[in-house]
């Protein structure tokens, strides 16, 4: 757990077993408007059920849709020391390249067994997204916002995880955007972090969370096998799930209500068990 290395040797992370699927899981209706994940202009006003890219979902691993929990897949990277390796749940940063301020964390929720590694890297696609620096910060570290993971888990912060690590077509890739950025932080490529306690962890880009970025990962099968609908307060969804969100708005005043939208959001998707989106894509 921790920052993906840019030098070093391999890491080898034991595959995770996958548990039986966990059904009858309660579902809550479709959300009428869903604010602000969409590739498209005006990010603000966007709604994530237009978000339809080739290998992109909204959820990995929803339970609701027979997949929890998320599989892991083998990492290789070439680095300058050797080959690193790990087996981990990848989540993809991306950034539209339309100008439109559309930036996210796909999937949006994933759905994960205590112990996985979760592994955050760039998305580049032509026409689509772009390599940009991001960041991968819970919520409450620093205390800026309100803690939104679970009590006793460990805050995780990336730092300014610029997107030049690596090529794209034979150039170095995000060269116009992120060479400066790079070279003044050191810090290129992905990042990784280990889930060890049950509950639901909400987490956010400093950069780009005036534009929503934000996004979740659950942990563990938090609603037992009677389904979300038998229970009222589920072991680990606190404080993520319960506290007060204008706490967001009150935090920071000129983004707060932004962000406020998104995990309210994001709240819904996982009391649905990633159903609302009708198979996640």
């Amino acid at each position: 757990m921790g920052p993906f290395p840019s030098i070093g040797g391999g890491v080898n992370v034991s595959h995770t077993s996958r548990r039986d699927f966990l059904k009858g899981v309660g579902a809550v209706g479709i959300a009428g408007s869903l604010a602000g994940c969409a590739f498209g202009v005006d990010a603000l006003e966007s709604s994530m059920s237009a978000v339809d890219v080739e290998g992109l979902t909204m959820f990995k691993g929803a339970p609701a849709h027979g997949e929890y929990p998320a599989e892991p897949s083998h990492i290789e990277h070439e680095m300058p020391g050797g080959t690193m390796e790990m087996d981990a749940v990848t989540v993809s940063m991306t950034a539209a390249t339309d100008d439109s301020n559309n930036y996210h964390f796909m999937p949006h929720v994933a759905w994960v067994e205590p112990g996985q590694m979760v592994f955050w890297e760039h998305f580049a696609r032509d026409g689509v997204s772009e390599r940009r620096t991001h960041t991968v910060t819970s919520f409450g570290n620093g205390g800026l916002f309100p803690r939104l993971i679970p009590e006793g888990a460990h805050h995780f912060d990336s730092g300014f995880r610029a997107g030049t690590h690596g090529v794209d077509q034979g150039e170095l890739i995000d060269e116009r955007h992120n060479r400066e950025m790079a070279e003044l932080i050191g810090q290129e490529g992905g990042f990784s972090h280990t889930f060890e306690e049950e509950g639901v962890y909400l987490y956010y880009c400093q950069n780009h969370h005036e534009f929503k970025m934000a996004a979740a990962i659950v942990v563990g099968e938090l609603w037992g096998e009677g389904g979300a609908e038998t229970v009222d307060d589920p072991d680990g969804w606190a404080p993520g799930m319960t506290t007060e969100l204008h706490e967001l708005e009150e935090a920071d005043e000129m983004h707060g209500e932004a962000v406020h939208h998104q995990v309210e959001e994001l709240r819904e998707m996982i009391h649905s068990g990633g159903d609302m989106m009708g198979g996640g894509h």
